[in-house]
């Protein structure tokens, strides 16, 4: 296992008022998800053969969608992607539109991608946490027009730290992490949007990641390479009224002491800023998902397997549990999901019903009853062949504008 540079004992960030979001996140591979349902159709009422005509029927209809998705994202993006390597083709009007459109857009692929936005107070709580560290971190969101964090996911890993006490072995402490961030800001004055994705990122490091956030020396070194420095001077001072050796002698004792106190401090603040900087640079080379149009794609494909995993999966318990309000789908889902994957999901029932009655599987809404199998699938088939909600996701984007 890979060890950290030496440094404090991680403090828990939960007690620093880090309060992780609820995770929407589905961890399971769509195929997967599609097995295990059919291991346990009988428990759901449904045929093995008719579960997966159905999984197919709704992969084809979210496909669609997803791809007109994907392109007009890329046309929004374009004009604003740091990385654009083509033509800026348009006039000043057509570009503000796009421009106007681009910051509710990506807020949108966020959301729809089960990404939770942290608020300042999140934020300030993460710093707080990164100064627990033994260090001071100065952010300066001033220099930014702009800057968002999202999180999906959230865990903990043992992480094996050196400390005085164990500074070559080190010793394992539990580590509270987000298993995907992103990062979307724009600076001041400039037109690009830049994103980073980055992935199974400690709580306490999210700094790290900010744009303009630098490690700075904290007030107690300041006083302390102060003190050091005028206690050197006065030393020589008095060193040219005194005349005697023992008075001298004691002095620079005094000077000695004051000095390497101050040469600590002073080392100790490199030594940690340092390892920020360590820990930064190992963040973007081994966990860098993905950059700009990059986090785009990952984006648009993750929404388009979250759609698929979620209406399949409350297709199936309405039809199977009777339930009758978004409150008994998130239960239930969570539950099952729980049961049969062992993981903690907070399912997005809401999103899953309005996928449902997009896509015309709601028998009657209101009395939360669905088309049969079949029926559902021969449904499937003719949104499908008419494409009839392939603008599906942009229309959406667009409303919050």
């Amino acid at each position: 296992m890979a060890q950290a540079p030496a440094r404090r004992v991680p403090t828990p960030v939960s007690t620093m008022g880090v309060q992780l979001p609820d995770d929407r996140y589905i961890p399971v591979r769509p195929d997967d998800l599609v097995d295990a349902l059919v291991d346990d159709a009988a428990s759901l009422s449904i045929g093995g053969d008719d579960l997966r005509a159905l999984a197919e029927g709704l992969e084809r209809v979210v496909s669609q969608e997803i791809e007109e998705l994907r392109r007009g994202v890329d046309r929004a993006y374009d004009p604003h992607n740091p990385a654009r390597d083509t033509l800026l083709v348009g006039g000043a009007e057509q570009l503000a539109t796009r421009a106007a459109g681009l910051g509710p857009l990506v807020s949108y692929l966020l959301d729809k991608a089960n990404y939770e936005s942290l608020d300042d107070v999140q934020l300030d709580a993460a710093l707080r946490a990164a100064n627990s560290q033994g260090v001071r971190i100065r952010f300066e969101p001033e220099r930014l027009e702009t800057i968002e964090l999202w999180v999906r996911g959230r865990t903990t890993a043992r992480r094996s730290v050196r400390s005085l006490r164990r500074p070559i072995r080190g010793q394992e402490h539990e580590v509270e992490l987000y298993r995907r961030l992103a990062v979307v800001f724009r600076a001041k004055g400039e037109d690009e949007l830049n994103l980073k994705l980055f992935r199974e990122i400690p709580v306490a490091d999210v700094e790290a990641l900010l744009p303009h956030a630098e490690v700075q020396m904290g007030a107690l070194d300041r006083l302390k390479v102060l003190g050091g420095s005028l206690g050197a001077m006065g030393g020589v001072l008095a060193k040219l009224f005194e005349t005697t050796v023992a008075a001298t002698q004691m002095l620079w004792l005094a000077v000695l002491a004051l000095g390497g106190l101050s040469v600590r401090s002073f080392l100790g603040y490199r030594r940690a800023k340092r390892l920020r900087l360590s820990q930064m640079t190992h963040h973007l080379y081994y966990q860098n998902v993905a950059n700009n149009a990059g986090v785009l794609d990952q984006l648009v494909a993750s929404i388009g397997n979250e759609e698929l995993k979620e209406s399949l999966l409350a297709y199936l318990v309405v039809r199977r549990s009777g339930v009758t309000s978004t409150e008994e789908l998130r239960a239930e889902v969570s539950r099952w999901l729980d049961q049969r994957f062992g993981v903690a999901v907070d399912f997005d029932a809401r999103d899953a019903v309005q996928t449902l009655e997009r896509l015309g599987l709601w028998r009657d809404r209101g009395a939360w009853t669905l088309r049969e199998p079949a029926e559902a699938i021969a449904e499937l088939q003719r949104a499908w062949q008419e494409r009839r909600t392939a603008g599906a996701h942009l229309a959406a984007a667009a409303r919050r504008e």
